[in-house]
């Protein structure tokens, strides 16, 4: 930042609450490998983005253009005042230590494109092997820097670098199966050993199977409630959109907190602060933990250190994730949630960690007489009222602890909180579901789970 640019950054900051000025430069390789085509897309962009804060409202803007930020401190400053002027004045909480600093998060260790084509074909001849009679795997690699300063005194640098890989089959029988299975991380490829990827492939080809070779349910069996036991990824998406009703500035009653929300032993924990890498998430025996990562920031959009927070702890709700306004409005610290550089920071989770417990998948499914199994994700999504819908990939008939049949299964409903009650088992093995929510990357670290009384259509 230069001398002049830095003294009008200062001199016009004293009009308005906050003012940051953030360069966001990202470099991303996407290689796909479909059905023996190869395509390979690089982009290379950055973007400068000027935001103020004053009294409740803000003011954004962005361009590609350096030459433009020098206006637009004078535009986004002179909005924020207007936008003020017209609504109730609110405060943000305060920050007693700006974020300070240069932060890796992730390897970044360059792979030419030729070895990204080479995994991607391996692993698509491999779901061919497997019986799939169409394949398509996606690899993207990206590196995001994030240079951040801010009339607080913030003056800090992320530098983060992911991997995302995505698989599908097609495959077909009584109708035309389709199946995947997503994963992402922070770091690279050299993160994740050849002899995984080639596992997650053979189950999802054996999961396009089971879809193309399910039958109907008998209708008089449809719409009726069901013990279902989900594996990791459609447990995930629950707790997912379970953790969208703990965002302070989206409830509409504030509760009070501690506040108990179920009988069963579940403890949900938000963790931006996973460092980089490809592995099982875990708990040792002074609660540390193993990383992945995919989710993870050093401070939110807001000049905020990320930091470690359980939300539900032993079926109570203990915290909400918060914004610094409403972090005010609750009079709690902020939690370092806020997300957002080019629209509004939202409250949002980060990395999404449900404490597993000491069932086994399989031991899930023995103990379960009549039930239905259900692996992988179509779509999930929750209404106001707390009504969750889930659409799985694959489903199958359990009967006597067994897995008797695929079924088609179009929609999986249940009710949140109440059905937390329900749960019958948590397993103990986490695994990751990566998404992106509203351009913003999360995860979850899920374990399979068994709830009794879901509707099954």
């Amino acid at each position: 930042m230069s001398t002049w640019f830095k003294e009008k950054f200062l001199e016009r900051a004293k009009e308005v609450d906050y003012l940051d000025f953030i360069v966001y430069s990202i470099n991303e390789v996407e290689v796909a490998y479909r059905n023996n085509s190869f395509e390979e897309n690089i982009a290379k962009n950055t973007v400068y983005a000027i935001r103020a804060f004053n009294k409740g409202a803000w003011s954004i803007r962005s361009t590609y253009n350096p030459k433009a930020v020098s206006k637009y401190i004078d535009l986004v400053v002179s909005d924020a005042k207007k936008l003020s002027a017209k609504m109730k004045p609110m405060e943000w909480h305060g920050l007693k230590r700006p974020v300070v600093g240069r932060f890796r998060i992730g390897k970044d260790e360059v792979h030419s494109t030729d070895k990204i084509r080479e995994i991607a074909e391996v692993l698509g001849d491999r779901l061919k092997d497997r019986g799939c009679s169409e394949s398509e795997v996606i690899i993207t690699r990206s590196r995001v820097l994030k240079e951040y300063v801010s009339n607080e005194g913030a003056n800090a640098i992320e530098d983060k670098s992911t991997v995302e890989i995505a698989m599908f089959g097609v495959a077909y029988g009584y109708r035309k199966g389709i199946a995947g299975e997503i994963i992402g991380f922070s770091g690279s490829l050299n993160d994740i050993s050849e002899k995984v990827l080639l596992s997650i492939a053979d189950k999802v080809s054996e999961r396009t199977k089971s879809v193309a070779y399910a039958k109907h349910m008998h209708p008089l069996r449809r719409g009726l409630k069901w013990n279902v036991v989900f594996d990791h990824t459609t447990s995930g998406a629950i707790f997912h959109e379970l953790t969208h009703l703990l965002e302070a500035d989206t409830i509409r009653m504030k509760p009070k907190i501690p506040l108990r929300i179920t009988t069963t032993d579940l403890t949900i924990i938000d963790d931006p602060t996973i460092p980089w890498g490809y592995g099982s998430y875990a708990f040792d025996d002074e609660g540390n933990t193993i990383p992945w990562g995919y989710g993870s920031y050093a401070f939110d959009d807001e000049g905020v250190y990320g930091r470690r927070k359980t939300l539900i702890e032993n079926g109570e709700l203990v915290s909400l994730m918060h914004t610094r306004l409403t972090s005010k409005m609750w009079n709690v610290e902020p939690t370092g949630n806020a997300r957002g550089i080019f629209h509004k920071p939202k409250a949002l989770m980060s990395n999404i960690v449900v404490k597993p417990s000491d069932w086994s998948l399989q031991e899930l499914i023995e103990e379960t007489r009549e039930g239905i199994y259900v692996e992988g994700l179509v779509k999930a999504d929750i209404s106001s009222e707390g009504v969750l819908t889930l659409v799985p990939e694959a489903g199958w008939i359990i009967e006597k602890g067994e897995l008797r049949e695929p079924v088609v299964v179009n929609y999986i409903k249940l009710q949140v909180p109440k059905h937390l009650n329900f749960i019958e088992g948590l397993g103990k093995e986490l695994k990751q579901r990566p998404s992106v929510e509203k351009g913003h990357k999360v995860s979850e670290f899920a374990p399979p789970i068994k709830i009794r009384s879901v509707v099954v259509g």
